[in-house]
């Protein structure tokens, strides 16, 4: 059999496509915070995903590090975790080009969305069913990046159900509270206190000091209120637990 010529052979753009979630305030003066999106804005005002094309003879990994860096000012000290969400290969995807989207999702911190804007970048909020079709931000985004983010959102919903903070979006050690606001936030739904807290703390542990003391925090109303951290991946599977949350009525 004869070898092809892979010259002759139509070549498409390969790009990479973020979607970065975040926790972000509600509004001025709320205490619950809200999924964000971390988006850019394109010469016509419309909002888009982090993107970049692959380079010759670059790897997808590559890609991503350096789109963190030069698009939102991003060179984490922490390892960041990445999630393939799927391919977009429709032929009009995109009108500038032939191009196939690797889509990735993330999870970014306060300070490190903070670097993001101050790079450029911008959040906006995240609500609504993330079902296959629907939008979850208040305005479209180019391409097919809205697939991308309902894809991305659906998925992340199934894990908080399960798992206390998996995509790290908080800083640990953090409290109860502060953790049962984040999950709201990613579900988008209010959250039944009591039975929340059991169901998270078998994957907790009490934050120490350096004594092995019991660390509290007093920067919330009332008694001083414990902090906790994740156990370790060691000592659990990261996605177990029961699921769905009981949500208030």
């Amino acid at each position: 059999m004869p070898v092809p010529d892979l010259a002759s052979y139509p070549r498409p753009h390969l790009a990479v496509d973020l979607v970065a979630l975040t926790l972000g305030p509600a509004g001025v003066g709320a205490r619950t915070p809200e999924l964000g999106l971390v988006v850019l804005r394109r010469s016509d005002s419309t909002a888009a995903l982090p993107g970049r094309f692959v380079r010759e003879r670059q790897t997808v990994k590559a890609t991503v590090a350096e789109l963190l860096d030069a698009k939102l000012g991003l060179r984490p000290r922490r390892r960041i975790e990445l999630a393939m969400l799927d391919v977009y290969d429709a032929p009009d995807r995109d009108e500038r080009a032939w191009a196939v989207s690797v889509a990735y999702s993330t999870g970014l911190r306060e300070d490190e969305v903070a670097r993001a804007i101050d790079s450029g970048a911008e959040v906006i909020g995240v609500h609504g069913a993330a079902e296959r079709g629907r939008r979850v931000t208040r305005e479209s985004l180019a391409y097919d990046h809205d697939q991308m983010v309902t894809t991305a959102v659906r998925r992340l919903r199934r894990r908080y159900e399960r798992s206390p903070d998996p995509l790290g979006l908080l800083r640990a050690p953090y409290t109860l509270s502060q953790l049962r606001r984040a999950h709201e936030a990613v579900l988008d739904t209010p959250l039944r206190r009591d039975t929340f807290n059991r169901r998270m703390r078998e994957f907790l542990e009490p934050a120490t000091d350096s004594r092995g003391e019991d660390l509290y925090t007093s920067a919330t109303v009332g008694r001083p209120a414990q902090l906790f951290v994740p156990v370790r991946r060691s000592r659990r599977d990261p996605e177990a637990g029961p699921f769905p949350l009981p949500r208030e009525e």
